[in-house]
């Protein structure tokens, strides 16, 4: 069972001095009971002599059955103690007492015998269980330390061990929670530093050979105002991604509050189609709006609009001239729902599982100009709003996304 600690040590020798301290006791009241046992004997002996001597012609069975009297007893006391029979006279010269102290003494040790083993027995199973209980434990919480945050000590079972097991499992899942979130914040900074370092190492290795070839030929203006000019491109471009990568940090975790109000979709979508009109008309595309005009959806404004915006300008992205790009809108009790369709050249199969992660382009667009956040950026904004977004495509049909926003009250 293992070494004993300083308490089961303290009580065991608590117990064993109960033991020791009633079998002292047990052997003083059997020495009492015998003593009132030789007192009834001698009044019993008293009278049977004083009866007798009383009644010297007449010998009656009712000298040992009936009750003796005053007179019989005291005759009795006087006859016996001349022959040195009275209170005074040991039990060892009486062998019926003698026999009645050694039975009453053996009987009461043998049930502090029992009694006290039945105490050892179940002190000795429970401290076994105990023991086996706690052992597993120690393992568990050890392992736990060594790193397998999924240990957990068995706790099944009804008791104060098991409460406090529970508790301490609690404390575990509350400890490896902590853990995983600080993993995450981790790999989060680790994933943002990394994703702004090979964003920009391309636009400031342009601008690097941009500013040489400007210092390089001075004096011809038609280079130096090229080269300024792609400078201020890839300028717009570095600031795009550091934005936008920001934009994305903050919403992940979770800095952002979304300021939430009562906002007309029609007004909104208005608000959305007149920043690409200039775009859609050089290109020749249309864009509409369909859907009705008292709808109203509790969301942050700015922010819907920005995510609503960045997929409205990937369609136009991918979307031949002449193209079609529709925004439309409905309403149930549960939840209100944001279509938006374009005609353009869909999604290869492959991609549609990737298009929401950062960065990612497709080897089969012939796209060069996105960053690669922007529907990233419009996934979390949704998802921030408590929200969903979907998207199907067909190759050479066109392609939809569908953000869902759930008629919840807000707290």
């Amino acid at each position: 069972m293992g070494k004993l600690g300083k308490e089961t040590k303290t009580l065991l020798i608590a117990i064993t001095a109960v033991c020791l301290i009633s079998f002292l006791l047990a052997g003083g009241i059997a020495t009492l009971l015998a003593k009132n046992f030789q007192q009834e004997l001698l009044l019993h002996d008293y009278g049977v002599a004083g009866h007798l001597l009383n009644n010297e012609k007449e010998l009656s069975i009712s000298a040992f059955t009936s009750q003796p009297n005053e007179n019989d007893i005291e005759r009795g006391r006087a006859a016996l103690a001349s022959i040195g029979y009275d209170e005074t006279t040991s039990m060892r010269f009486l062998p019926a007492v003698q026999i009645y102290r050694n039975q009453t003494m053996f009987s009461v040790f043998l049930l502090l015998v029992f009694l006290f083993g039945a105490i050892y027995l179940s002190l000795f199973l429970y401290l076994r269980r105990q023991h086996k209980a706690f052992s597993n434990a120690e393992n568990t919480i050890r392992q736990f330390l060594d790193g397998n945050t999924t240990s957990r000590i068995e706790c099944s079972q009804a008791g104060d061990w098991y409460s406090l097991f529970h508790a301490i499992n609690e404390m575990a899942t509350i400890l490896s929670a902590h853990a995983e979130n600080q993993r995450q914040t981790k790999e989060f900074l680790q994933d943002i530093i990394s994703d702004v370092s090979h964003q920009i190492k391309t636009p400031l290795s342009a601008l690097k050979m941009y500013h040489e070839i400007i210092e390089s030929h001075k004096n011809d203006a038609a280079t130096v105002s090229s080269f300024t000019e792609k400078s201020q491109r890839e300028i717009k471009r570095m600031e795009d991604v550091i934005y936008t990568l920001l934009k994305l940090a903050r919403l992940d975790a979770g800095i952002i509050q979304m300021e939430k109000a009562p906002e007309n979709l029609s007004v909104l979508m208005q608000d959305v189609l007149e920043r690409f009109e200039t775009w859609a008309e050089r290109e020749h595309k249309t864009i509409t709006l369909s859907g009705k005009e008292n709808v109203v959806l509790s969301c942050d404004a700015l922010w819907v609009s920005e995510a609503i915006g960045n997929i409205v300008k990937n369609a136009l992205e991918h979307t031949e001239n002449g193209g079609h790009i529709e925004v439309k809108w409905s309403q149930s009790p549960l939840m209100t729902q944001i279509e938006i369709s374009d005609d353009g050249k869909g999604i290869h199969p492959e991609d549609l599982y990737n298009i929401f992660k950062r960065f990612y382009r497709s080897r089969f667009s012939s796209d060069v100009h996105g960053i690669g956040l922007g529907l990233p950026l419009a996934k979390s904004i949704v998802e921030a709003h408590g929200g969903t977004i979907s998207v199907t495509s067909s190759l050479g049909a066109g392609t939809t996304f569908t953000l869902n926003f759930f008629n919840l009250t807000d707290e």
